[in-house]
């Protein structure tokens, strides 16, 4: 599996071209947008002009690369999404698009998800659509993360029962990324939470709950608990665009 949180920093020329000739279907929510934001500022440092960016989840027949994205589901209710992206893939986005992924949100993760039939919904829905668009190369995204709450902010988290923001909900997110890792490591991937977890000096921002190591949002990427900031979010584009660089046709 590629290090995409070490090779953020590197996309070539070529890359880029690629991605400028390749039809782009993306479904997402909240931090999907911080990443197409920072995709003309990643064109423009390298003096190529940006393919077209549009909202509206279908896209006529015509020449040339484009990305198109969509909002999918409700946040909060992944199974809602998966399907969601599936029904928008069969509602003819299918037939005109050469790359094509999804994107769950942290907020759909929770230490109470059940992240194994989660997932088995995930890999079923993929599978099936591979079969059906043999001509889409599906690009397979891990979960966004969150920074890690201070001491005050746990202990308000467990009075108010939250359950979105706390270092059990960041250990959720890492047993499904790694079941995603594993699936999905000779495939392609965008290793999102890997970017994100990864400062630009190479280590990582991780902590461990009840034995287990997870990984988090760094502080220098965040712009609030799970969102990204400028330079989150142009590391967080420049590996989403390899990642369709590498899936796009050749």
């Amino acid at each position: 599996m590629t290090n995409q949180g070490s090779m953020a920093s590197g996309i070539t020329a070529d890359d880029l071209a690629d991605v400028s000739r390749t039809r782009v279907f993306f479904g997402h929510q909240s931090v999907g947008m911080n990443v197409l934001d920072a995709v003309s500022g990643v064109y423009a440092t390298h003096g190529i002009a940006a393919p077209t960016i549009e909202q509206s989840g279908t896209q006529p027949d015509r020449d040339g690369g484009f990305i198109d994205h969509a909002f999918i589901g409700e946040n909060e209710k992944p199974w809602l999404k998966i399907q969601d992206f599936d029904a928008k893939m069969r509602s003819g986005v299918g037939h005109q698009v050469d790359v094509a992924l999804m994107k769950l949100c942290y907020v759909d993760i929770t230490a109470n998800t059940d992240i194994g039939a989660l997932f088995a919904k995930y890999r079923e829905t993929l599978v099936t659509l591979e079969q059906d668009f043999p001509k889409v190369a599906f690009v397979h995204v891990t979960v966004p993360l969150m920074t890690e709450q201070g001491q005050l902010s746990k202990l308000k988290s467990r009075l108010t029962g939250n359950t979105r923001y706390g270092s059990a909900e960041n250990a959720a997110r890492e047993r499904l990324n790694a079941q995603i890792r594993r699936e999905y490591a000779d495939d392609y991937l965008f290793d999102l939470a890997a970017v994100e977890s990864t400062p630009p000096d190479g280590s990582r921002a991780t902590g461990t709950y009840r034995g287990q190591q997870y990984y988090h949002l760094c502080d220098g990427y965040a712009s609030d608990l799970g969102h990204l900031n400028g330079e989150g979010a142009r590391v967080a584009a420049i590996a989403w665009l390899r990642s369709i660089a590498q899936a796009s046709p050749k």
